[in-house]
């Protein structure tokens, strides 16, 4: 997992080939402005959600784990708390969204920390993660960048 402002994902670039195209998205596309829906780049490997979403209590923020996609997740009205865990401390799957690449554990994350607009944090299929946690009604970009 990483965690660090929009203005500095371009140091992030060598992690992934995908990495520098998003880069250049982040810098220079306004999606506050877009509606909420699937944005996709023609011969890309990755896609962008624009969603708004009602945040919700932690108790009820059971995380989730993706074995094809990286998770790249900015806040983009209101700031959002985020739990984290590492996967192999997942044991007791809730639910898995067969074709989705999804799956939901019981175990809740002792770790939970701040996202605000204007900050990025990136998960790693090893990263099992619990977004949207407060109160509220917010809009955030999802980048799911294809491994």
């Amino acid at each position: 997992m990483i965690i660090d402002k929009v203005e500095n994902f371009k140091r992030y670039v060598s992690l992934h080939p995908d990495f520098e195209k998003i880069a250049r998205l982040l810098a220079s596309e306004d999606f506050a402005s877009k509606p909420a829906g699937r944005l996709t780049y023609e011969g890309e490997n990755f896609y962008i959600n624009i969603d708004e979403v009602d945040l919700r209590p932690a108790s009820t923020a059971y995380p989730e784990v993706h074995d094809e996609y990286i998770d790249i997740q900015i806040p983009l009205t209101l700031a959002e708390e985020m739990g984290w865990m590492p996967r192999c401390e997942c044991k007791s799957v809730r639910e898995v969204r067969e074709g989705k690449d999804i799956a939901f554990f019981n175990e809740l994350p002792e770790v939970r920390f701040k996202v605000s607009p204007g900050q990025f944090v990136i998960f790693f299929p090893e990263d099992a993660h619990s977004p949207i946690i407060g109160e509220g009604h917010t809009k955030k970009v999802i980048v799911k960048v294809h491994i």
